[in-house]
Formats: structure tokens, sequence, C-alpha cells
């Protein structure tokens, strides 16, 4: 055959990159939700009924859990603490007689956000991202331990995990 990969179409490809980074975060199980930063590769192999379509995305993190199911675009981001930017290696597959865009694979590797990016000049307070430890959850089981005896809830709420921890 004489398929290539070329270049994609830079007119068309946000789109498909935005259905791309909402598949990788619904396949994400912890963190929080990737927006789209900016398409920073794209290329694509034409096959008969089908592409395929390699992509680099650069992307930063947002507020939103990635438990929260929410679509990227809906997610707002951090300007009061440090958020991890990144990029991530996608490869999609697409049969044109189904015309759904699928998720074959992907890759994403994240950073924090250098504090002098986010330093605040006029912020009263100072805020740094710690590592999680077993001593946060044990201060998160407590505070949801005392809002469950306090409450008038038919459910009670357990911690499951603590996934940042602001100072």
């Amino acid at each position: 055959s004489n398929a290539q990969i070329t270049p994609a179409d830079c007119n068309t490809i946000e789109t498909d990159a935005g259905v791309a980074l909402d598949l990788v975060n619904r396949h994400r199980r912890d963190g929080f939700v990737f927006g789209l930063f900016r398409v920073a590769d794209a290329h694509e192999l034409q096959l008969e009924n089908s592409t395929v379509l390699y992509l680099t995305l650069d992307v930063l993190e947002t507020v939103c859990p990635i438990l929260s199911r929410r679509h990227w675009e809906s997610c707002e981001y951090s300007d009061t603490y440090p958020m991890d930017f990144g990029q991530c290696k996608i490869i999609t597959y697409t049969n044109h007689l189904l015309k759904k865009l699928q998720l074959y694979g992907f890759n994403c590797t994240l950073s924090p956000v250098p504090p002098d990016l986010v330093e605040c000049k006029d912020c009263p307070v100072k805020l740094e991202a710690l590592e999680v430890t077993k001593q946060h959850k044990d201060i998160a089981e407590k505070a949801l331990k005392k809002f469950n005896s306090e409450g008038n809830h038919t459910n009670n709420f357990a911690v499951d995990k603590v996934e940042r921890v602001i100072k």
C-alpha cells in the first residue's frame, strides 16, 4: 500500500484534538481533568476506510477532579495555586463508515508550573503545593468524621483519596 503519514489539516485538527483529549480524560482514574492548551504536533495516516491520527498536545491541569467526569471545556484553571502542565501523545483511530473517533493509546507526562511563573506579587498569602502524605489523609478523615457527626445526613462520607494539599 502507498499509505504515508502526513501532516494533519491545521484548519480541522483542533476539533479532533479536543475529542481525543476528552477520551483521554475519560480513561484516567486520578488527578485533575486536562485542558487543551495547544496542538503541538499532528500527523495522520489515511487508509482505505479509516484514519490513524498521531497527536502531541500541550495540556494544563484544570480545577476539576477527574472523577467529576466533566468535559475539559467546562472546567476552569486555577489562578491561586500551582497547576501542572505537560504533553500528551495520543493515537486515535477513526473508521469512516462508523464516523467515530476511538482512542488507540496515550501517554501523558506532567510537571508542575515553576513557582516563579505562578507567583502573585500582590497576593497577601503565598501558596505552595505539598506532597500528599498519610498525615494529610488522616487530617481529612478527622475533618470528615466531625462533619458526619455534626450533620443531619442520611449517608456518611469517607475519604477515598487526597488529590492535592495546598499550604
